[in-house]
């Protein structure tokens, strides 16, 4: 199992860098979970959630408490290395069937998006 989410994560990796995102971190760990991917790119952070699937729909996989954990590992990120008033934001990159898909912006101040 962990081997697909490493396949993932690594597709994902490269999807970002060919649209011109930095990788700053992989597999960030927290007391409160871990980031996949934190990645810059034209001056804004962003945590990436990676979610991989053979059969369902990899962004179904994204619940609301994974959300809160997410958001909380990147505020121990930002404070960690100063950077609390610094631009971010959530995506999510899923990936079903070989397809990937990337949400930008996932995440607001009352929970996850649509």
């Amino acid at each position: 199992m962990r081997e697909k989410g490493i396949k993932g994560e690594d597709k994902a990796v490269s999807h970002l860098k060919l649209k011109g995102y930095r990788i700053v971190e992989r597999n960030y760990r927290t007391p409160f979970g871990e980031v996949d991917v934190i990645a810059e790119r034209d001056g804004v952070m962003i945590f990436v959630e990676v979610k991989s699937r053979s059969k369902d729909r990899a962004e179904e996989a994204f619940t609301l408490s994974k959300a809160k954990r997410l958001y909380k590992s990147a505020m121990v990120y930002l404070a960690s290395k100063g950077l609390l008033d610094h631009p971010f934001r959530f995506d999510l990159i899923a990936i079903s069937d070989d397809e990937l898909e990337h949400y930008e912006n996932i995440l607001w101040e009352d929970g996850v998006i649509g």
